[in-house]
């Protein structure tokens, strides 16, 4: 009788807390004072990502990100945000927010911002993650091993009611489709999703430029316009020196999952790095931003003869073989020239070149080019790639 009178209890508080944050998302009385018409003054520079924009208001900055899903030119979400006034953020309606700065919590839902959040210096105020134990980032880790963030499970189906008792500023979400159902559950609560669809950009560098959208909710526009610059200006010199190269080497990329090699399109991000490392890539001029699946006899026949793989899911020459001989026939594998993207890894399978990796596209092509011509680096170690034991 008690359990039963203790559940009851507990759906009770449950069921009340969602309904006062519902009763607070529907109250609309003070959204009308918000403006969201003023003077406008400048446009952010934007020169390689297209998912967003920044355009700076007397009265406020507005953030854009477009709509990858539609041919309307309807943006997928606008942000309003203000450095003074109330300090509740707001929903004001589908897809559309007010954002007061600085934020102070977040609930980041996807890897890649952790990053940007870092050098931007506000990597203090995540209080909430998803699949915790398959991050690499070791503050990140520390403070989950302490109770100081919370660990909010599947990323696609996270715990809404440890989401509530966080009471954040702002949840940062990859939308993955046209209607993310636990962007909508948040959203009931009237916490405002920030949304990331950097990982729709087709360039190392447009991935990278997305710390500027993050940066405009902290007030840090400057700081991040420095760091991009300075990450530009490293990625411009290393992909300098392969300029002119006589005998470019060849890649396969990828590997076989499940029956099919999944490898990157022409129009893919790993394509662009390619063609910047100076490398032969087949599908380079492929018309796919996604993956390509082949057979792996396919890949025999048209990728046998490159010099350089990379992309292996394996650690060792003979944990490849022991998933499949026929790996065997393949040039890199004969002259042990493959790479893993194994350097930075836990034990439970964190991996830093899903976090870091984003932020730093002058390391990942440092990579590739010391991979491929290890003469044009020699000071150079790997950072995010490893050659096969």
């Amino acid at each position: 009788m008690r359990v039963k009178i203790h559940k009851k209890i507990n759906n009770l508080k449950i069921i009340f807390s969602v309904l006062i944050l519902v009763g607070c998302y529907s109250c609309k009385e003070n959204k009308k004072d918000i403006i969201t018409e003023g003077t406008f003054i400048y446009s952010e520079e934007i020169r390689h990502a297209e998912g967003f924009s920044i355009d700076y208001y007397k009265e406020f900055t507005k953030v854009i990100i477009n709509n990858p899903w539609s041919n309307d030119q309807k943006p997928y979400a606008e942000y309003y945000i203000y450095k003074s006034g109330e300090t509740k953020n707001r929903v004001l309606e589908k897809g559309k927010y007010a954002i007061y700065t600085p934020l102070s919590s977040l609930i980041v839902n996807t890897f890649s911002y952790f990053e940007f959040l870092n050098l931007l210096g506000e990597l203090e105020i995540v209080k909430g993650v998803t699949d915790g134990f398959r991050i690499y980032n070791p503050s990140i880790l520390g403070k989950i091993e302490r109770g100081i963030i919370k660990d909010l499970g599947d990323p696609f189906n996270p715990n809404i009611e440890k989401t509530i008792e966080l009471n954040p500023d702002a949840v940062i979400n990859s939308a993955y489709a046209q209607n993310d159902s636990y962007s909508e559950r948040i959203l009931i609560t009237g916490v405002p999703v920030i949304y990331s669809l950097e990982w729709m950009e087709n360039t190392p560098l447009a991935r990278a430029e997305w710390i500027k959208m993050i940066a405009a909710f902290f007030g840090k526009e400057e700081l991040a316009n420095s760091i991009f610059n300075d990450i530009e200006s490293k990625y411009f010199a290393i992909k300098k020196k392969v300029e002119g190269i006589e005998l470019p080497k060849s890649l396969l990329a990828g590997d076989n999952f499940q029956g099919t090699w999944y490898l990157p399109g022409g129009k893919s991000f790993n394509a662009v790095l390619f063609r910047d490392a100076g490398l032969n890539y087949l599908y380079e001029d492929n018309n796919q931003r996604g993956s390509i699946g082949l057979d792996i006899e396919s890949v025999l026949t048209h990728f046998g003869d490159t010099d350089i793989w990379f992309g292996c899911e394996a650690n060792s020459y003979n944990q490849l073989m022991n998933k499949d001989n026929k790996y065997r026939l393949l040039g890199p594998v004969k002259n042990k020239n493959v790479f893993n993207y194994h350097n930075r890894t836990t034990a439970l399978g964190g991996n830093d070149y899903f976090e870091s990796a984003i932020a730093n596209p002058d390391l990942m092509l440092s990579d590739v080019v010391k991979a491929a011509y290890p003469n044009l680096l020699s000071n150079y170690s790997y950072s995010y790639i490893k050659p096969l034991n």
